[in-house]
C-alpha cells in the first residue's frame, strides 16, 4: 500500500494514519513513525494494514521484553515505555468522550497505574492442536505461550500447571478456551468455550494443583 505517517493510537492498540482517502489502522507502531505498510483487509473507508518496514522510527521506541510480542494477540504496547502507554491511554479516553459520547472530556483525567509487568489478574487462553496460548493477531491460529510477562505470577503458575496436566490422558481434549482469574491467593478456572460439556470433576482435579480451581465453572 505504501508509506504512511502514524498520527496517533486509537482504542484497541492500532496506530491511525491516512492514505488515499482511507483511514489506515496498523498495529505495533508509534505515533510519529513513518511506516511502510501492506494492506491486510479493507472495508468501506478503513484499511487494516501491517507494518513491513520502518522509514522513521520513534526516538522512544523500546525493546519488547516478551518473546511472543507481535506474534500473539495478548497485548499491543510493549514497544513503548510504560509512562508513554499510560499517557496515550488518557488521550484515547478523551477521544472516546468526544467521538462516541459527543461530550467534552474532563480537563484532568486521573490515572491509577500499577506495575508495567505482572499486573494482569485475568487472562484467557486458547487451545489449538498441541498449542495453549493466545490467538495470533487477526487470526484463529493459537500461538503456544509458556508464560506471559504481563500476567500475574499466579496466572503464570496456573498456566504452567495447565500445560503440564494437558499431557495427562484424562485432560479433556475438547476444550477450546479457558479463563484464569486470580486474587493472588486463589485462582479461578472458567471454561469459556468447549466442544462439549465439562464434568465438575475436572475443576476438582485441577484444584489439587491450582488453589481455587475447584470453584471454577462453565461460562457459555
Amino acid at each position: 500500500m505504501g508509506e504512511v505517517k502514524i498520527e496517533k493510537w486509537v482504542y484497541g492498540g492500532a496506530g491511525l494514519a491516512r492514505a488515499e482517502g482511507h483511514v489506515v489502522m496498523t498495529p505495533f507502531v508509534l505515533p510519529g513513525e513513518v511506516v511502510q505498510v501492506e494492506e491486510v483487509k479493507r472495508r468501506a473507508q478503513m484499511v487494516e494494514a501491517r507494518a513491513t518496514g520502518f522509514i522513521e522510527k520513534s526516538e522512544i521506541r523500546a525493546e519488547p521484553q516478551c518473546e511472543y510480542f507481535t506474534k500473539c494477540g495478548g497485548c499491543h504496547y510493549q514497544m513503548a515505555p510504560y509512562e508513554f502507554q499510560v499517557a496515550q491511554k488518557v488521550e484515547i479516553v478523551r477521544e472516546v468522550f468526544r467521538r462516541v459520547g459527543k461530550l467534552d472530556a474532563p480537563a484532568e483525567i486521573e490515572t491509577i497505574a500499577g506495575e508495567p509487568w505482572g499486573y494482569r489478574n485475568r487472562s484467557q487462553f486458547h487451545f489449538g492442536g498441541h498449542s495453549l496460548g493466545y490467538k495470533a493477531p487477526g487470526s484463529d491460529r493459537v500461538v503456544d505461550v509458556d508464560q506471559c510477562p504481563i500476567s500475574s505470577p499466579a496466572i503464570n503458575a496456573a498456566l504452567k500447571t495447565l500445560r503440564a496436566k494437558r499431557r495427562d490422558k484424562h485432560f479433556p481434549r475438547f476444550l477450546k478456551e479457558i479463563e484464569l482469574f486470580t486474587n493472588g491467593e486463589r485462582t479461578m478456572v472458567n471454561v469459556i468455550e468447549s466442544e462439549r460439556g465439562v464434568a465438575k470433576g475436572f475443576f476438582q482435579w485441577l484444584g489439587e494443583s491450582i488453589p481455587g480451581a475447584a470453584d471454577g465453572a462453565l461460562e457459555y
